[in-house]
Formats: structure tokens, C-alpha cells, sequence
């Protein structure tokens, strides 16, 4: 399958061909393929979450150099309660007695999971205390299919810091960081 996304609205959607209109803007828009077809965008067939920034960068300002931080949201955004992704670590919980991470998108209120409006992916990053930033990995979520979760394992003695974005096919990147 391929990864869709609105050139209107950067509503993101999994099809062998792009929707005509779009589900989310009801428009006819031209869809952009995001699909990762290399091994260092996260996994060759799933979602390529840096051609979605890059598309919504160059959407929100054309012209303007961006950097990503000026599309994150956090925790003064509106709507922070069921988009910003929770980081809880559960120390010796993991196998081997490593620890147990689990992020996840709408813990108190949960996010809504509609073909319209869903989480698309968690990825977390992990800074080690010799300040190397580390990619922990990403998990991609489907529309209307269970709740936006990723669970991972570490050593929490090698880290400073965990951080953890979430993308939300109508509002956005979101991010959250936890201090271990």
C-alpha cells in the first residue's frame, strides 16, 4: 500500500491509489506520495514522517525557511489533552529487567480514530547522558483500528532524557519530553 497526503489539508491516508476527493476536506485535491521506500525513513512500505513535515512546512510558509520546531505543538497548544503523547517509564518491568516505556496518545481523553482524524505515528528519541541523541523507534497507527499506543524497552541508566512527537492527520505534530 501507499501513503497519501492531502496537498490541502495534509490529511494523510494508506491506498493503493490517492481518494478522489479528499475524505477529510471533501475537495479535490492532489494527494502526495509519503511513503518510505528507504531503510533510514523508519521501515522501506510504511509512512516516511519527514516528507509529511517537509509537505507541511512548505504549505504553512513557502518562501520562509522553517525548522520542525516551528510545527511541533505542545502543552499550550489547544487540544493538548488527547494529542500530546504521554511518556510513562516502568522501571524493571521490561524483559531482563529493562525498563518499560509506553507512550500514548490520548491517555485521559482519548484521541478520536476516525478515517478523517487519527493518530498516524509515535516516534520517540532518547538523549544518553553523553548528550548522543538516539532514535528509539516509531510506530504507525491505521484509522478506526485500536488506540494510538507504542511500548518499547531500555535501559533507562544509559538516558537523560526521552522525547516522543505524534502526528495527527488534522492538527498536527505534537510533542512531549520526560526527564528520566
Amino acid at each position: 500500500m501507499t501513503y497519501w497526503m492531502c496537498d490541502k489539508c495534509s490529511f494523510v491516508i494508506e491506498l493503493p491509489q490517492p481518494p478522489d476527493p479528499c475524505p477529510s476536506c471533501k475537495m479535490k485535491c492532489a494527494f502526495n506520495d509519503v511513503t518510505c521506500y528507504t531503510p533510514d525513513c523508519g521501515g522501506i512500505g510504511g509512512l516516511d514522517s519527514r516528507l509529511v513535515a517537509e509537505r507541511v512546512m512548505k504549505k504553512e510558509k513557502p518562501g520562509k525557511v522553517m525548522h520542525f520546531s516551528d510545527i511541533v505543538k505542545g502543552s499550550s497548544s489547544e487540544g493538548k489533552e488527547k494529542h500530546i503523547p504521554s511518556i510513562e517509564m516502568i522501571k524493571g518491568q521490561g524483559k531482563m529487567g529493562k525498563d518499560l516505556v509506553e507512550i500514548v496518545v490520548g491517555r485521559e481523553v482519548p484521541h478520536p480514530n476516525t478515517l478523517e482524524h487519527y493518530i498516524v505515528w509515535i516516534q520517540a528519541f532518547g538523549v544518553k547522558k553523553d548528550g548522543h541523541v538516539v532514535d528509539l523507534g516509531r510506530e504507525v497507527f491505521k484509522p478506526e483500528k485500536g488506540k494510538p499506543v507504542y511500548a518499547f524497552e531500555i535501559d533507562s541508566s544509559d538516558f537523560k532524557h526521552l522525547f516522543s512527537f505524534a502526528y495527527c492527520t488534522l492538527h498536527g505534530v505534537w510533542e512531549q519530553h520526560l526527564e528520566v
